[in-house]
């Protein structure tokens, strides 16, 4: 199967100016697609834009993908973040590449060319675990819910895993290992441990540290420098979003 051969022949293709062996078409206004031959041109590496392409970063995204082929095979994760990455103008600091099993840019149309496409956009190094911290559904559902990897234009969403349990609420999480949730969700219920003895919230940033706070007539924070200690809300979600943030 040559990759280049069926992407070079869809609807509207063009050369992408500048990137030797690689393209772009837009099938919808606001609505762009662009992709790049690996170097052993067996594999093909595919931004997705929504209102937000910008030629010269999406150029540079599929240069770096290429040179960064080795680095990706080699991780052999479905959720790879390669450090270095920078585009003038733009808080970016990795490449964000998705696998096969992760995205499904061609999933329908083009099965054959799904197996060897994968997907790279801008990251941030907050976004992104460890890759043995990933099941290929933990993926699957950072990619599509939180990453947002056709928002070039878009702003961090830290990595973040969640366990809790609330006496009051009843509300919580099953099983050890917790879920991938979004910023407000861990901030909600660290605010809902208040008056609530005997819950509490446990959450895991991108450097797999791990944080636990508990309800004893105030917040208490375990884990991190300094041992455990008492907080106000306001001060609790300060280290929260540095904790996220790095």
């Amino acid at each position: 199967m040559d990759p280049a051969a069926i992407v070079s022949n869809f609807p509207g293709v063009e050369e992408l100016s500048g990137v030797p062996e690689a393209w772009h078409w837009s099938p919808v206004p606001g609505l762009d697609f662009a992709a790049a031959l690996s170097e052993d041109r067996r594999t093909l590496f595919q931004v997705n834009a929504r209102d937000s392409y910008d030629e010269d970063l999406v150029s540079s995204l599929l240069v770096s993908a290429r040179e960064s082929g080795s680095r990706i095979a080699a991780a052999g994760a479905p959720l790879v973040a390669i450090p270095g990455f920078s585009h003038q103008g733009r808080a970016f600091d990795v490449l964000g590449v998705a696998g096969p099993g992760v995205h499904r840019y061609h999933e329908v149309q083009k099965p054959e060319l799904q197996k060897v496409t994968w997907a790279v956009f801008p990251g941030y190094e907050c976004e992104f675990a460890p890759p043995d911290r990933y099941s290929l559904e933990d993926a699957r559902e950072s990619f599509i819910r939180f990453l947002t990897p056709a928002n070039l234009e878009r702003s961090p969403a830290p990595f973040l895993r969640v366990r809790f349990d609330n006496t009051v609420t009843k509300g919580g999480t099953d099983g050890p290992d917790g879920v991938l949730v979004a910023p407000a969700t861990l901030h909600r219920e660290l605010a809902l441990l208040d008056g609530a003895p005997g819950s509490f919230v446990e959450f895991e940033n991108f450097r797999g540290q791990n944080f636990r706070v508990e309800w004893d007539g105030s917040w208490l924070l375990l884990g991190g420098e300094g041992g455990a200690r008492s907080l106000g809300l306001e001060e609790l979600l300060r280290f929260a979003a540095e904790a996220l943030n790095g």
